[in-house]
Protein backbone atom coordinates (compact mmCIF):
# COMPACT_ATOMS: atom_id res chain seq x y z
CA UNK A 1 0.00 0.00 0.00
CA UNK A 2 1.15 3.47 -0.47
CA UNK A 3 1.82 5.46 2.30
CA UNK A 4 0.41 8.78 0.24
CA UNK A 5 -2.49 9.18 -2.49
CA UNK A 6 -0.57 9.96 -5.87
CA UNK A 7 -3.00 12.39 -7.07
CA UNK A 8 -3.57 14.43 -4.15
CA UNK A 9 -0.91 13.62 -1.41
CA UNK A 10 -3.04 12.99 1.68
CA UNK A 11 -1.36 10.27 3.88
CA UNK A 12 -3.20 7.05 4.32
CA UNK A 13 -1.85 6.17 7.84
CA UNK A 14 -3.24 9.05 10.05
CA UNK A 15 -2.07 7.58 13.69
CA UNK A 16 -1.24 4.43 15.35
CA UNK A 17 -4.49 2.43 16.38
CA UNK A 18 -6.70 4.36 13.03
CA UNK A 19 -7.46 1.77 11.16
CA UNK A 20 -9.00 -0.48 14.13
CA UNK A 21 -12.60 0.66 12.64
CA UNK A 22 -12.10 -0.35 9.44
CA UNK A 23 -10.93 -4.16 11.19
CA UNK A 24 -13.97 -4.02 12.46
CA UNK A 25 -15.45 -3.22 9.14
CA UNK A 26 -13.93 -6.23 8.17
CA UNK A 27 -15.13 -8.33 10.73
CA UNK A 28 -18.70 -7.35 10.02
CA UNK A 29 -18.28 -7.73 6.41
CA UNK A 30 -17.05 -11.22 6.90
CA UNK A 31 -19.27 -12.59 9.04
CA UNK A 32 -22.49 -11.07 7.14
CA UNK A 33 -21.00 -13.13 3.90
CA UNK A 34 -20.31 -16.23 5.76
CA UNK A 35 -22.87 -16.40 7.58
CA UNK A 36 -25.42 -15.34 4.71
CA UNK A 37 -23.84 -18.12 2.61
CA UNK A 38 -23.75 -20.89 5.18
CA UNK A 39 -27.24 -20.16 5.41
CA UNK A 40 -28.04 -20.53 1.89
CA UNK A 41 -26.06 -23.95 1.34
CA UNK A 42 -28.37 -25.26 4.26
CA UNK A 43 -31.08 -24.89 1.61
CA UNK A 44 -29.22 -27.27 -0.65
CA UNK A 45 -29.06 -30.82 -0.50
CA UNK A 46 -25.85 -32.72 0.94
CA UNK A 47 -24.11 -34.23 -1.27
CA UNK A 48 -21.04 -34.43 -0.01
CA UNK A 49 -19.72 -37.33 2.44
CA UNK A 50 -17.62 -34.98 4.27
CA UNK A 51 -17.32 -35.01 8.13
CA UNK A 52 -18.79 -32.28 10.73
CA UNK A 53 -14.98 -31.28 11.31
CA UNK A 54 -13.87 -31.32 7.80
CA UNK A 55 -16.89 -28.76 6.78
CA UNK A 56 -15.89 -26.59 9.85
CA UNK A 57 -12.12 -26.56 8.88
CA UNK A 58 -13.42 -25.73 5.02
CA UNK A 59 -15.47 -22.88 6.67
CA UNK A 60 -12.97 -21.61 8.85
CA UNK A 61 -10.54 -21.48 6.23
CA UNK A 62 -12.97 -19.49 3.93
CA UNK A 63 -14.01 -17.24 6.61
CA UNK A 64 -10.00 -16.14 7.04
CA UNK A 65 -9.77 -16.10 3.22
CA UNK A 66 -12.38 -13.94 3.19
CA UNK A 67 -11.27 -11.12 5.52
CA UNK A 68 -7.84 -11.17 3.99
CA UNK A 69 -9.29 -10.09 0.85
CA UNK A 70 -11.60 -7.89 2.27
CA UNK A 71 -8.91 -6.37 4.28
CA UNK A 72 -7.74 -3.72 2.30
CA UNK A 73 -11.51 -2.50 0.67
CA UNK A 74 -12.63 -2.43 4.54
CA UNK A 75 -9.26 -0.20 5.55
CA UNK A 76 -10.10 2.18 1.92
CA UNK A 77 -13.82 2.35 3.05
CA UNK A 78 -12.93 3.53 6.65
CA UNK A 79 -10.74 6.09 5.47
CA UNK A 80 -13.09 7.46 2.89
CA UNK A 81 -15.59 7.39 5.46
CA UNK A 82 -13.52 9.83 7.86
CA UNK A 83 -12.10 12.01 4.97
CA UNK A 84 -15.77 12.57 4.12
CA UNK A 85 -16.76 13.34 7.82
CA UNK A 86 -14.14 15.26 8.72
CA UNK A 87 -11.90 15.99 5.51
CA UNK A 88 -8.33 17.02 6.48
CA UNK A 89 -5.72 19.02 4.32
CA UNK A 90 -2.45 17.50 3.31
CA UNK A 91 0.80 18.57 4.76
CA UNK A 92 2.41 21.40 2.35
CA UNK A 93 5.43 19.32 1.97
CA UNK A 94 3.06 16.31 0.29
CA UNK A 95 2.02 17.88 -2.55
CA UNK A 96 2.38 16.16 -5.71
CA UNK A 97 4.30 18.00 -8.13
CA UNK A 98 2.71 19.80 -10.89
CA UNK A 99 4.86 18.07 -13.81
CA UNK A 100 2.91 15.40 -15.75
CA UNK A 101 5.25 12.97 -17.85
Amino acid sequence: MLPRCPNCGLAYFRESGYFIGGMIVDYIATALLVTAIYLGQLLLADFTGLSSEIKLALWLVFAILLALALMRHSYSFWLAADYWLEPWDPPADSQPSSRRF
